[in-house]
């Protein structure tokens, strides 16, 4: 038998845990290094050479080694499913000292882009940051137009940009490498061909910058400020962050990019204003002279922006049209898009679970209801849609954001927002009846959105108004016609906040009891709880009971849930058992799964006695688990049961 091969080194985990603290000399590091010599490629082999550069050899390392530890990276072939490069040994080897900065240039013209990215993190060194950036700007000499395409066959730097943790310097570098906005009109294109490209061209550039910001959160600030100076950007880059991941924006940026963005639409105001003026029989001259304080206290920018559309060949009706409603259609374009997740937190979800913020709860609430001030200022200048067969159907979630996050609403503010909804039913009707039916799935959602929007704005108008702004979702609506399916859906404080506004309300507190029977448990309050708010709370019982089938309804979990409702409460009397579901009842749970309650089965024993013909006939009874028979009373089946009479027809229905 062949002697076993001796061991020729120490395991590798000792020797990294005794060379971190050896010097470059010391026995155990050249027996480490001999170790990497004899080692066959893989994870053992890194982690060994990792520690040696990082650690005894840090100053000084062979250059045998630190190609090893490229070549180790380089040769490996990329994950499954990972989106990013791990090129960790290669930083290190890159960065280090001993490395010859032709061999780094030559092993960086020889990555790919993703593994350029990767060794421009900001771990790395500055001869290999620097060389990275070099790298960079070598392969983008000629910068694109953005065009569709380049989403498919991104240019480097756009790879680049795909990294996390970037440095800085290749950060910026990458920025400036980036395509150029879509191009403009040549004068000679076609018309039409060059507005199809440009469309597409413009959807390509919000898609980039949107992977940008979502790959570089860190240096949101950092490329704020770079596109102060490049105009074709700046308002594609603080539409994201405000629009489309305000979550990962910190508190103090976020804010500041609110606030801009707020300015913009005092901008819309002042155009709607001068352009009404216009409309309604003002020549431009005379239009300034009306607004010439306006005009004045404005920035040079903003007074350019206005006198573009006072020009003569913006005085066309269908220009008019589109000026005169500018104020309301920025709010309308704000509350479904760049401030929706700002408005609404909620909605900001991620495989179901809700998006951790960087900003605080407050903060957002700050800037919801800063929003809501505007919207007051939109809903002033709101005009009903004009009398066409091709109404359009607008938006109302900044309406809907008006009456949430506004600290007060007047009486005169919920009078005109009915306005705004009923101009919204007739802009629906008439798309109805004009197409039949959505000309689009476009259309389509819009009309969902609006009946949603519409059913949540009615409850916010109707109903008065509770004392903290933000909460007003805690309106349900006129009380006389909520039921208790609505209640069941609320939020438990939201249930609390409206009946403690509705106080006194017998009919309500009734359909609150009721709203327990398809919602059973909640967190604090109680059924008793409840039930205390009426003014006859064991006769309401008894009276709910009697005639549960007209005021519940519903199917065998309804009556069910009911059932134990009652059998829970501390007592429950014979009189108000035998108005229960029979079939519920019979089949309400005791102290095991397989029992039945033992008041109900104390119940019928003591009515239906000794007498066999009466069980006999109760067995036989008409009730059931669904269906009509389903809603016959306990005692009314017992009562017949036991007289030998025929069995009385089941409550009736609404």
């Amino acid at each position: 038998m062949a002697a076993a091969e001796p061991h020729l080194s120490l395991p590798h985990d000792f020797l990294r845990t005794v060379i971190a603290r050896a010097s470059d000399d010391s026995p155990p590091t050249r027996m480490a290094v001999e170790a990497i010599r004899a080692a066959p490629p893989g994870t053992d082999r890194d982690g060994l050479a990792m520690s040696l550069l990082t650690g005894p050899l840090a100053k000084s390392a062979p250059e045998w080694l630190l190609a090893m530890a490229v070549e180790s990276d380089l040769s490996r072939e990329p994950r499954p499913h990972v989106t990013t490069e791990r090129m960790d040994l290669s930083r290190v080897a890159l960065s280090h000292q001993a490395c010859p900065e032709a061999y780094r240039a030559q092993v960086l013209q020889k990555c790919p882009e993703a593994r350029l990215g990767a060794l421009g993190r900001r771990e790395g060194g500055a001869a290999l940051i620097h060389a990275v950036v070099t790298e960079l700007r070598r392969r983008s000499t000629s910068r694109l137009p953005i065009a569709p395409e380049l989403l498919k066959d991104p240019t480097p730097a756009q790879v680049v940009l795909g990294e996390h943790g970037l440095h800085e310097d290749v950060f910026v570098a990458a920025l400036d490498c980036l395509p150029i906005g879509p191009d403009r009109h040549d004068g000679e294109e076609d018309v039409d061909t060059w507005m199809d490209r440009h469309r597409a061209a413009t959807d390509a550039w919000e898609s980039m910058w949107d992977g940008v910001l979502r790959a570089q959160t860190e240096h949101h600030r950092r490329l704020l400020e770079w596109s102060a100076t490049h105009p074709a950007a700046d308002r594609v880059v603080r539409e994201h962050l405000l629009g489309s991941i305000p979550w990962h924006v910190e508190p103090a940026l976020l804010e500041e990019v609110a606030a801009h963005d707020l300015e913009s639409f005092e901008r819309a105001v002042l155009v709607t204003r001068v352009s009404r003026s216009c409309r309604d029989g003002l020549t431009p001259t005379q239009a300034r002279e009306r607004y010439a304080d306006a005009l004045a206290a404005a920035s040079q920018e903003e007074r350019d922006y206005v006198e573009r559309f006072l020009d003569e060949e913006m005085q066309s009706e269908s220009i008019q049209t589109v000026l005169c409603r500018l104020a309301v259609g920025w709010v309308e374009r704000a509350g479904s898009q760049t401030w929706r997740f700002l408005l609404n937190p909620g909605e900001a979800r991620r495989y179901g679970r809700p998006r951790e913020w960087l900003a605080s709860q407050e903060l957002v609430a700050a800037l919801a209801t800063r929003f809501a001030s505007i919207c007051l200022s939109a809903l002033t200048l709101w005009e009903p849609e004009p009398a066409s067969r091709y109404r359009v159907v607008r938006d109302l979630g900044w309406l809907h954001a008006l009456l949430v996050h506004l600290p007060e609403v007047t009486e005169e503010t919920r009078q005109r927002a009915r306005l705004v909804v009923e101009d919204t039913k007739r802009s629906l009707a008439t798309r109805s009846s004009t197409y039949g039916h959505p000309s689009s799935h476009s259309a389509w959602e819009e009309n969902q959105r609006a009946e949603k929007l519409m059913a949540t704005i009615l409850p916010l108008v109707t109903d008065p108004v509770p004392a903290l702004p933000g909460r007003r979702t805690a309106s349900l609506g006129d009380p006389q016609s909520i039921r208790f399916r609505q209640l069941a859906d609320a939020d438990e404080a939201v249930l609390v906040a409206y009946l403690d506004r509705h106080a006194g309300n017998d009919a309500l507190v009734e359909e609150a009891l009721l709203s327990f029977a398809a919602r059973p448990y909640r967190k604090s309050l109680t059924f008793d709880d409840v039930l205390a708010r009426h003014s006859a709370p064991e006769q309401t019982l008894l009276d709910l009971t009697l005639h549960l089938r007209r005021r519940l309804g519903g199917g065998p979990e309804l009556r069910g849930s009911w059932a134990e409702i009652m059998l829970a409460r501390p007592e429950c009397p014979p009189e108000l058992l035998r108005l229960l579901p029979a079939w519920s009842a019979v089949k309400a749970r005791g102290p095991r799964y397989d029992t039945t309650h033992p008041a109900v089965a104390a119940y019928v024993s003591e009515v239906l006695g000794d007498s066999d013909a009466a069980w006999q006939r109760f067995a036989a009874s008409p009730m059931s688990h669904a269906g009509p028979g389903a809603w016959h009373r306990l005692g009314d089946l017992l009562g017949a049961a036991v007289d030998g009479v025929a069995w009385p027809a089941p409550p009736p229905g609404r």
